[in-house]
């Protein structure tokens, strides 16, 4: 079973693409953002597969990163509760962030075809 080294692998991928740009994850989703206001101008067709891939992006970091933190919880033992709910705090921003993004693009597509 692949178990161990599949998620070592999704780490460094995970790691590499948080590193392309300075603002990290939210610069992607920003990103992401502006892709769909462009194909809605140029390919409406892709507009709702953007804003899936946002929300899919997301969540795949929303794991990656609570892995890591809990992993830094293991190892610094005695964690006051409210500096982790501090940090499941500045997690949910980034998921409202996604979550909007997802649903502007569901909006822009059920502009584009009314009845559909």
């Amino acid at each position: 079973m692949c178990y161990k080294p599949c998620i070592n692998l999704i780490l460094i991928i995970m790691e590499r693409i948080i590193a392309l740009l300075p603002g990290g994850v939210l610069a992607i989703l920003t990103i992401l953002l502006a892709m769909i206001f462009l194909s809605a101008w140029k390919a409406p067709r892709w507009v709702r597969p953007i804003g899936s891939i946002a929300l899919g992006f997301w969540a795949l970091y929303y794991v990656y990163s609570f892995m890591l933190g809990l992993s830094d919880i293991q190892k610094a033992g005695d964690i006051s509760n409210s500096v982790i709910a501090g940090g499941l705090k500045l997690m949910n921003f980034g998921t409202m962030y996604a979550l909007l993004i997802y649903f502007i693009s569901h909006v822009i597509s059920f502009i584009q075809k009314p009845g559909h």
